[in-house]
């Protein structure tokens, strides 16, 4: 009986009572600015972010005690505009010229860099010609007297095809993340996992969506648990899916959008309530903005879309249009409305942030807020910083909760190496308990039952994904040869 009192104080003291609060402080807009560190008083202020030409792309982040460590947005329309700035708003050493253009919905997000409490990373994206390119930069707050400095910037390390998305989870592990960002030339999810000597990846994975190029532009979010991950579209496009935390695979893809172009569905903010059980979605087209609610309990999740609130596009509402949603610390789910710059730009719809005050709660009973809080000075414009739930601990009692195993080797198998997902359709994922396809190269072979080689591939290192698109239906056998010797499984190929 000890034993079972002093093992769920442990449990208590590694997920609840060492809880972070780097989400508690948000920046963004035109001065906008809001802090969660008391729940029971959630109150705005004036922040110095000067953001005129700051539409979507804008992020906070604050140390473990919730005090402001720094921001970042896009100060101009064009690329590698994106500025940061320190707690005492003033711009950090070395961060100016940092890639990255406003008019990205989700293209900027900070992420603490692993077992390491000083830096971090900030991603950004940018469109140049016909490319869209995502690039890392990293922030050392133990420099220039605690207030910080860009040490490296404008590392790219993506190049093409990728929508506005970008998000992040915790990995089962509690320590490393999963950054996931979508393609909108072909379906496929590109997931990183970022650990604390680097970042690896990408690995990648096909849905099954039909309409990926219907995807690029909106927002993904991660439930709070990190076990559901929506991606909403400009075309009608509400994708919601199941994700583990472990290996990173997705699941149970269900398109429950109507897949229509029209203003009604253009969405573009998306959030799931605290309870997970319900759905938020808000379309952004100026002449009818209509804030949606989905039961995802129903047996038809798509019939359950109830209209929540609609703004007309008359008077003081003509031109503003909904934007990002996003769950705060007191979970109530925050609506920005935005129009950057012209009529109407500053009234009282961008002086004040609309609430969802009780989002668990099917129906009109949620208690949809207009003009909830004034911004105390500031006002939005379009966009809420790109937050991720930075409290997650590890996933206790699943395979990967060990900080000494993790992904590296699937926690308690005696392989060198793990494939996922298995099944299969496009892009199997190989990973290592090592460095072995890290930092060496190695060949990949893939044999059919009867024995003959259906694939060869030298393999550079850090190549972690091989495309089986190729192959027929049917039950395969991969072989990689590497320094540390050959590892063998059999997989099942999906149409």
């Amino acid at each position: 009986m000890t034993k079972f009192i002093v093992y769920i104080c442990l449990c208590f003291i590694s997920i609840s009572c060492l809880a972070q609060k780097q989400d508690r402080v948000w920046i963004f807009g035109d001065h906008g600015g809001i802090d969660f560190n008391d729940t029971s008083n959630v109150f705005s202020f004036y922040s110095g972010l000067e953001g005129i030409f700051v539409k979507y792309s804008c992020g906070s982040i604050s140390n473990m005690n919730g005090q402001l460590l720094f921001y970042a947005a896009p100060s101009d329309l064009v690329t590698r505009s994106t500025k940061v700035f320190n707690r005492k708003d003033s711009l950090m050493l070395n961060g100016d010229n940092i890639e990255g253009h406003p008019a990205q919905t989700q293209g900027l997000l900070i992420l603490p860099i692993p077992d390491d409490s000083t830096k971090y990373y900030i991603f950004t994206k940018a469109q140049l010609a016909s490319k869209t390119y995502m690039y890392f930069s990293i922030v050392d707050m133990s420099l220039d007297g605690g207030f910080g400095a860009v040490t490296s910037k404008n590392n790219k390390f993506w190049t093409d095809s990728l929508t506005d998305r970008t998000t992040a989870v915790k990995h089962a592990n509690g320590r490393d993340w999963w950054l996931i960002v979508q393609r909108w030339d072909q379906d496929e999810y590109l997931k990183y996992l970022i650990k604390p000597d680097n970042i690896y990846g990408p690995y990648k994975q096909s849905t099954g969506n039909l309409f990926p190029k219907n995807e690029y532009y909106g927002t993904s979010y991660f439930s709070r648990s990190g076990n559901k991950l929506v991606s909403v579209g400009a075309f009608g496009n509400i994708s919601i899916m199941d994700f583990d935390r472990c290996t990173g695979d997705i699941s149970n893809y269900q398109q429950i959008g109507d897949n229509v172009a029209n203003h009604a569905n253009a969405y573009i903010g998306c959030a799931f309530s605290a309870n997970e059980n319900v759905l938020y979605v808000a379309n952004d087209y100026p002449d009818g903005k209509y804030l949606y609610q989905l039961d995802l309990l129903a047996p038809n999740i798509k019939a359950s879309k109830l209209v929540i609130n609609m703004y007309p596009d008359t008077g003081l509402l003509q031109y503003v249009q909904y934007s990002h949603l996003l769950l705060g610390a007191d979970n109530k789910i925050y609506v920005s409305k935005g129009n950057g710059s012209g009529f109407n730009s500053n009234t009282v719809y961008t002086q004040n942030i609309d609430v969802i005050l009780n989002p668990d709660v099917v129906g009109t009973g949620c208690n949809y807020m207009s003009n909830y809080m004034y911004l105390n000075g500031g006002r939005t414009t379009y966009g809420l910083p790109n937050m991720v739930n930075y409290n997650l601990g590890p996933v206790v009692g699943s395979i990967c909760d060990s900080l000494n195993t993790g992904i590296r080797d699937i926690k308690k198998q005696s392989k060198l190496f793990t494939i996922s997902p298995n099944p299969v359709s496009i892009w199997l994922n190989i990973y290592s308990s090592e460095s072995y396809v890290n930092e060496k190269s190695y060949q990949v072979l893939i044999y059919n039952v009867q024995g003959q080689i259906m694939l060869e591939k030298e393999m550079e290192a850090g190549d972690l994904a091989v495309s089986v698109s190729g192959l027929p239906t049917g039950v395969y056998i991969l072989k990689l040869k590497t320094g540390a010797g050959v590892f063998s499984e059999r997989f099942l190929k999906l149409e």
